[in-house]
């Protein structure tokens, strides 16, 4: 049988998916409440348009840790979701990823390479400088301008 090569931001995006839906399973009961979460991405002043975000706790890092995320819209936008699409994003703080795929904005680039548009310079929570933090209420994330 023959084996699937992947590149890596491929798998980190189908593991963070998997993740997610995940937690979207478990009872209404065992959730942490969550907050309406906007924020912006811009690259060189323009939209990372289909970029995505996501806010990894700095504070929780279990396997079942809660990883909101949201897509970058075409006005450089997005909002968090955690359990359901635009819910939000538990109070904390968080360390944020941005993975901004070639072929992901009308800009132009090759889908299929995976390549991130970035350098992966934003994509591992490990490394990335860029940090937020979400209140127990409405919060409107400064932007992130990045560098290409």
């Amino acid at each position: 049988m023959a084996s699937v090569s992947l590149p890596q931001s491929v798998w980190l995006l189908l593991v963070l998916f998997c993740s997610w839906a995940c937690f979207g399973c478990g009872s209404a009961d065992e959730r942490k409440p969550v907050f309406p979460v906007r924020g912006s991405v811009l690259v060189a002043g323009k939209p990372a348009v289909k970029a995505l975000v996501v806010f990894h706790p700095l504070n929780d890092s279990g396997s079942k840790t809660l990883r909101p995320s949201g897509e970058v819209a075409a006005d450089g936008t997005f909002s968090l979701s955690t359990y359901t699409t635009g819910d939000g994003a538990p109070s904390g703080q968080y360390a944020v990823t941005v993975l901004w795929l070639a072929g992901s904005s009308p800009i132009g680039g090759d889908a299929e390479s995976g390549e991130d548009r970035l350098g992966n310079r934003y994509s591992d929570p490990k490394t990335t400088t860029l940090r937020a933090r979400v209140d127990e209420g409405p919060t409107e994330i400064k932007p992130f301008i990045l560098q290409q």
